[in-house]
C-alpha cells in the first residue's frame, strides 16, 4: 500500500473531530500539563476527559447508522466495542488525576478498555507478521518495568496490562496487513501512540523522572485515541 500524506491528513480534517481538537486545546490550555502534573480536582478530571467524549460521538457519528436518535447504539460490533474501549479509557484517565490513591483503580479501567479494543478487532484476521516483535516487545517492557516495582501484586496488574496493551496492538497490525486501508493504517498508528503513552508512564513512575512526562503522555495519548477513532472510520 502506497501511503500519501494528503489522504492520512484530508481524514484529520473530518468536520466532527473539530470538538475534539478545541476541547483538547481547552485541556492543555487550562491545566497547563507542560512543566507539572495537574491538580486533583473534579474539574481536571472532567476536562481532561472531555476530548474522549468527543471521539465517541465522532465513532457513533461515523458508525453507518441512520437512526442515530432511536438507536444510540451502533449496530456493527466494531464501532460498539470501540466505543466502550473509549469509555473506560476516560474512566481510567479521570482515575489517573489522582496519581496515587487512585492509580490502580485507573490501571483496571484502561485494561478493561484494551480488552474492548481487543474484542473490537476481532480474532478473525490473519496472524500479523510482526507477533513475535510484538510479544518480544512487550516482554521486554514487562521485565524492564518491573524490575522497579517492589509489589507482588502492581507486578501482575503490570503484566496482564502489558499482554493485553501488545496483543492489541498485534491485532492491529494484523489488520492494517490485511485490510491495507487508511482506517487500518491509522488505526494501527493510535494503538501504537497509546503503549507509547502508557510506557511513558510507567518508566516516570517506576524507573526515572522524564521532563515533561505529563506533556508527552497526554501528547501521545490523545493522539492515540484519534487514531483508534479513526480506526472506525468506512473505507
Amino acid at each position: 500500500m502506497e501511503i500519501k500524506q494528503e489522504e492520512i491528513i484530508e481524514r484529520l480534517k473530518n468536520i466532527y473531530l473539530i470538538p475534539f481538537y478545541l476541547l483538547s486545546v481547552v485541556y492543555f490550555v487550562l491545566y497547563q500539563p507542560f512543566w507539572n502534573y495537574p491538580e486533583e480536582t473534579f474539574s481536571a478530571a472532567f476536562f481532561k476527559v472531555l476530548p474522549i467524549f468527543a471521539l465517541i460521538v465522532f465513532v457513533r457519528l461515523n458508525a453507518g447508522d441512520s437512526d442515530i436518535l432511536q438507536n444510540p447504539i451502533p449496530r456493527k460490533d466494531f464501532h460498539k466495542f470501540t466505543i466502550l474501549g473509549l469509555l473506560f479509557s476516560s474512566i481510567g484517565d479521570a482515575c489517573l488525576i489522582a496519581r496515587e490513591t487512585m492509580f490502580i483503580p485507573g490501571m483496571i479501567f484502561f485494561s478493561i478498555a484494551h480488552a474492548w479494543y481487543l474484542y473490537a478487532l476481532g480474532t478473525g484476521q490473519k496472524g500479523s507478521r510482526l507477533q513475535s516483535l510484538f510479544y518480544l516487545g512487550g516482554t521486554g517492557t514487562f521485565l524492564f518495568l518491573a524490575g522497579g516495582i517492589d509489589n507482588i501484586f502492581m507486578q501482575f496488574l503490570l503484566l496482564i496490562y502489558t499482554i493485553l496493551i501488545f496483543t492489541v496492538a498485534w491485532r492491529a497490525a494484523a489488520r492494517f496487513e490485511q485490510e491495507q486501508t487508511y482506517p487500518a493504517l491509522l488505526g494501527f498508528v493510535g494503538i501504537l501512540l497509546f503503549t507509547f503513552s502508557d510506557f511513558l508512564i510507567g518508566i516516570n513512575k517506576w524507573k526515572f523522572y522524564i521532563p515533561f512526562s505529563e506533556f508527552l503522555v497526554m501528547i501521545t495519548y490523545y493522539g492515540g485515541q484519534l487514531g483508534v477513532a479513526l480506526g472506525t472510520l468506512r473505507k
